[in-house]
C-alpha cells in the first residue's frame, strides 16, 4: 500500500496525477492547501492569524471564519481539482474529508498557548488531534477500485469540524492501512543538513534519528518530523519506507520511490520478536500495533502482579477509552474510581499544561502556589473541623499517614477495622485490610488490629477501649462489593471513639469527590471523622493522596514525609478538579444517573442477579455465579467493568458519563447477564490470551484472564 501526502504549496497537481496513474498500484492521496486557504480567507474578508506557540510551533488560529476558508480551500477547490486531475489521468479518484462518514475522528485541543507582550495567553480555537482513522471505509473503497483523495477537516467528538495537521493524519493512515511506502512531498529536495544549501540532502535516516532532527528544524517542518516519529512508533516491523522528497519535479512520486530525497526507515532496535503460540499460523508474529504485541513487549521486563485482560489502551476521552486496534469502550472501571471527571477533561488538561510550563517538583520544605491553591479549595469543601492536610501520592499512602498520626497523637498502638474492609497494600494499610490472601504472604504486619463485622454496632462498642489508637472504616466498602455503612454504625463509631479517646479514621479513597452523589460519603451519616483519607479522583487520575486531620492533631517535624507528595502538577489538576465539582451542577446529577442505571437493570429481572447495591455511581451487582466470564463478555460488548469478590460485578464509571452511555452500558449488561452461563464461560475461555489471573476478581485462583479479540 502506497500513501502519498502533498503539501499545500506551489506543486503541480497535474504532474502528480499523471505520475500516480503511471504507477498502476493502489494508493491513498492526502493533501493540504494552506496557501490557497490563506488566499480564500483574505478574499472572504477574514485574513488568517498566524501564531507561534510557546513550544516554537507555528499555527493558523482556527475560528469559525477560518473553518469556512478551510472547507472552501481544502475540501472544495484543492480536493476537487486533484480528483479532476486524477480522473483525467484515468484514475477512479474519490474526494473525501475526515468529516465525511467520520473517516478521521479527533479530539478538540485545549487551545494554543502563545506569548503576547510578555504575557502567556491561551488562544482557544477549533483545532484538534486526530485519534482514529476508519480504515474499514478506506479498505472498502480501495477494494472497489477507488483512489481516496483525503483532506481536512476531521470530525470532533460533538460532530463538528476540526482543523488538524495532515501529517498527524498521515501517521494514523500509515498504521491503520499497513502502508509499505509513504511519500511526503514538500517544497525542498528533502531534509537538508544545511538549510541554505539544497545540495546537502540527507539521503538515509533511521527513525531513531528523528528526535535529533526535530530539534534542528523550525516551524511546520518540526511538526512534520514529530508526526513521522509517531508514524514509526505506531508501525509494525519492518515498518514502511518513508520518502521526503521534492514535489515540484515532473514525476515527484516515481522519483521519490526510486531514491530521490530523504529515505527514512524503522530503526532495527524497534524490531520485536514475539514467540508464536499453537493457535497462530506458523511463522506469524504479533507486532506492536496490536494489543497482544504491546502486552508481550511489556511482559519482557515487567514484574507483573496484576494479570492482563488482553487489551492495550492508547486513548481516552470522557467516559470512553480506545484500544490500539481502534475499538472504543465505555469505561466503567474509571481508573478504579480515580476518574470522576473522565479521561482528559478539558479544564484539567488546561491546568496541567499551564503548570507544566512552570515547575514540576517543589519539596515540602518550600512554598508552592499550586499546593496552596489546592489546599485552600479542598478545605472549602471539607468541614471546618478538619483544618489541615498532609499531601502524598496515593490512597495507601494516605492511610499510612493516618495510622502514624493516630499512634503519634494518642500514644497507643491498637486499631479496630471492619471485616471485608480494604485500605491498601503497603505494610501499615495492609495490616488493617481484612482479606487474608492480601495479608498472609507478608505477615507479621502491625499487631494489635481487632476486626469486627461491618455494621455491627455492639461489636464495635465492645472493641474500642483505651488501647485503641483509631477505628479505621470505609463509609462504603468498595472492594467487598459495594456495601454501604449504616448511618447509625458510623454514628456509633464516632461515639465509641469519643468515649475511649481514640481517633475515627474514615477511608474515602474511593468514595470521595462525588462518587456517592455527595462530595464525601460521610456527609450522609452526619459524622465528621478525626482523620480523613482521600486519593483517586482528587486529581483526575494523576497520583495524589491527602490525609486531612481535625484541629488540634499534630504531626511533629520530621515524623513523616513524601518526596513526590503534593507535587505541583498533580496539585494544579487537583485544584481544577475541585473547581469543576464545586462550581458546576455535576454532583447533583450523580444520583439520578446511578438510579437510571439501577432501574434499567432491575427492570430486566435477570435470573443470574441476586441484588443490585448502589450508592451514587458506585454500583455492585451481586451474581449467583462467578463474575469472571461475564467481565470477558462485557468487554466484547464494549464495556469495561470490575469484579469485587468472586461474584460481584462492580461499576465505577466517570461521573460525567452521559445518558446515552448509561443506556449502552445497561443494554450490554442485560444482554450479557441474560446469557446462559455455559455460553459465557466458553466465550471467556476461548478468548483468553493470558495465563495469569485477574487481580480484581478475588478468589479466582490462576484462571486465565479474559481478553477481547473482536467487537461486533
Amino acid at each position: 500500500m502506497l500513501i502519498v501526502k502533498v503539501g499545500g504549496g506551489d506543486i503541480d497537481l497535474d504532474a502528480i496525477a499523471v505520475d500516480l496513474a503511471s504507477l498502476a498500484r493502489p494508493f491513498v492521496l492526502l493533501h493540504g492547501a494552506n496557501k490557497l486557504r490563506d488566499n480564500v480567507a483574505v478574499a472572504l474578508g477574514h485574513p488568517p492569524t498566524v501564531v507561534e506557540s510557546v513550544s516554537g510551533y507555528t499555527s493558523v488560529l482556527t475560528d469559525e471564519h477560518a473553518i469556512d476558508a478551510l472547507m472552501a480551500a481544502y475540501a472544495g477547490i484543492r480536493n476537487k481539482r486533484l480528483v479532476e486531475a486524477l480522473r483525467r489521468a484515468g484514475v477512479n479518484a474519490l474526494g473525501l474529508t475526515g468529516l465525511d462518514g467520520g473517516l478521521v475522528q479527533g479530539v478538540r485541543g485545549p487551545g494554543i498557548r502563545t506569548i503576547r507582550d510578555g504575557r502567556k495567553l491561551l488562544l482557544r480555537d477549533l483545532s484538534g488531534k486526530p485519534r482514529r482513522v476508519d480504515g474499514r471505509l478506506l479498505r472498502t473503497l480501495l477494494g472497489e477500485g477507488y483512489a481516496p483523495v483525503i483532506t481536512v477537516p476531521i470530525v470532533g467528538e460533538d460532530g463538528g469540524a476540526l482543523n488538524t495537521e495532515n501529517d498527524d493524519v498521515l501517521a494514523l493512515l500509515a498504521s491503520d492501512l499497513g502502508a509499505s511506502d509513504v511519500v511526503s512531498l514538500i517544497e525542498a529536495p528533502g531534509l537538508l543538513s544545511d538549510r541554505r544549501d539544497p545540495s546537502t540532502v540527507v539521503r538515509d535516516l533511521e527513525s531513531a534519528d528523528l528526535e535529533a532532527w526535530e530539534g534542528r528544524v523550525e516551524g511546520r517542518m518540526r511538526r512534520k518530523i514529530r508526526a513521522l516519529r509517531t508514524l514509526f512508533e505506531l508501525a509494525a516491523p519492518p515498518g514502511p519506507v518513508v520518502r521526503i522528497a521534492d514535489g515540484r519535479t515532473r514525476q515527484p512520486v516515481s522519483e521519490a520511490l526510486a531514491g530521490a530525497g530523504t529515505r527514512v526507515t524503522l530503526s532495527p532496535g524497534r524490531q520485536l520478536a514475539v514467540p508464536t503460540s499453537a493457535d497462530q499460523d506458523p511463522g506469524h508474529a504479533l507486532h506492536a500495533t496490536s494489543s497482544a504485541g504491546w502486552l508481550e513487549r511489556q511482559r519482557v521486563h515487567e514484574l507483573d502482579p496484576y494479570g492482563k485482560r488482553g487489551l492495550t489502551l492508547v486513548d481516552g476521552t470522557g467516559a470512553t477509552v480506545r484500544d490500539i486496534e481502534g475499538r472504543v469502550y465505555v469505561d466503567c472501571i474509571g481508573g478504579h474510581g480515580a476518574l470522576a471527571l473522565g479521561h482528559r477533561h478539558p479544564a484539567l488538561a488546561v491546568a496541567l499544561a499551564d503548570q507544566a510550563e512552570r515547575v514540576w517538583s517543589v519539596p515540602g520544605s518550600y512554598g508552592s502556589p499550586a499546593r496552596a491553591r489546592l489546599l485552600e479549595r479542598l478545605h472549602e469543601a471539607l468541614p471546618a473541623e478538619l483544618d489541615r492536610t498532609f499531601l502524598s501520592n496515593s490512597g495507601t499512602e494516605a492511610v499510612e499517614a493516618a495510622l502514624k498520626i493516630a499512634r503519634s497523637h494518642t500514644g497507643r498502638s491498637g486499631f479496630v477495622a471492619a471485616l471485608r474492609g480494604f485500605h491498601g497494600r503497603t505494610m501499615g494499610a495492609l495490616s488493617v485490610t481484612s482479606e487474608a490472601r492480601y495479608r498472609e504472604p507478608f505477615e507479621p504486619l502491625l499487631g494489635g488490629v481487632r476486626r469486627i463485622p461491618f455494621n455491627d454496632r455492639d461489636a464495635l462498642r465492645d472493641a474500642v477501649d483505651e488501647e485503641v489508637a483509631a477505628v479505621v472504616l470505609e463509609p462504603v466498602q468498595g472492594e467487598a462489593g459495594v456495601h454501604p455503612a449504616d448511618p447509625g454504625f458510623l454514628q456509633a463509631a464516632r461515639e465509641a471513639c469519643d468515649a475511649a479517646g481514640a481517633l475515627l479514621v474514615l477511608d474515602e479513597v474511593q468514595t470521595g469527590f462525588g462518587r456517592t452523589g455527595r462530595m464525601f460519603a460521610f456527609e450522609r451519616a452526619g459524622v465528621v471523622p478525626d482523620v480523613l483519607c482521600l486519593a483517586k479522583s482528587i486529581a483526575g487520575g494523576l497520583p495524589l493522596g491527602a490525609t486531612a486531620v481535625r484541629r488540634g492533631i499534630e504531626l511533629p517535624l520530621g515524623a513523616h514525609g513524601s518526596t513526590f507528595g503534593g507535587n505541583p502538577l498533580a496539585c494544579a489538576v487537583g485544584r481544577a478538579t475541585l473547581d469543576v465539582l464545586l462550581d458546576t451542577e455535576l454532583l447533583s446529577e450523580v444520583e439520578e444517573k446511578g438510579h437510571r442505571l439501577e432501574a434499567l437493570l432491575v427492570r430486566a429481572s435477570l435470573p443470574v442477579v441476586r441484588e443490585v447495591r448502589r450508592v451514587g455511581l458506585m454500583v455492585g451487582i451481586q451474581l449467583r455465579l462467578p463474575v469472571r466470564p461475564y467481565l470477558a463478555r462485557l468487554q466484547e460488548e464494549g464495556v469495561l467493568a470490575l469484579a469485587a469478590g468472586s461474584t460481584v460485578l462492580r461499576l465505577l464509571p466517570p461521573l460525567i458519563i452521559t445518558g446515552e452511555q448509561i443506556e449502552l452500558v445497561a443494554r450490554a449488561l442485560v444482554r450479557v447477564l441474560g446469557e446462559a452461563p455455559e455460553a459465557s464461560s466458553d466465550a471467556a475461555r476461548d478468548r483468553s490470551l493470558e495465563s495469569r489471573g485477574d487481580p480484581y476478581a478475588p478468589g479466582q485462583g490462576s484462571e486465565p484472564g479474559p481478553a477481547l479479540l473482536s467487537r461486533p
